[in-house]
């Protein structure tokens, strides 16, 4: 029984079959690397971005408080 359904799990389907048998499958993967990396360096630079927003405001804040006193 469990034989049965490991070979049924292991078949490779017809999309599957032509992604690898014409070369798409890297094509593919190549893609939704660039995707993923291109998020990764957007992500770093807005959080550098975020962090001096950050700071210009706490600035802001503690030049406001020292006016007061």
């Amino acid at each position: 029984m469990t034989l049965n359904v490991l070979q049924y799990l292991l078949q490779i389907s017809p999309l599957e079959g032509f992604f690898f048998g014409s070369g798409k499958a890297m094509v593919v993967t190549g893609v939704a690397l660039i995707i993923l990396i291109g998020m990764g360096l957007w992500l770093f630079a807005m959080e550098k971005r975020i962090a001096r927003m950050n700071e210009h405001v706490d600035e802001l804040l503690n030049s406001q408080t020292l006016k007061k006193k």
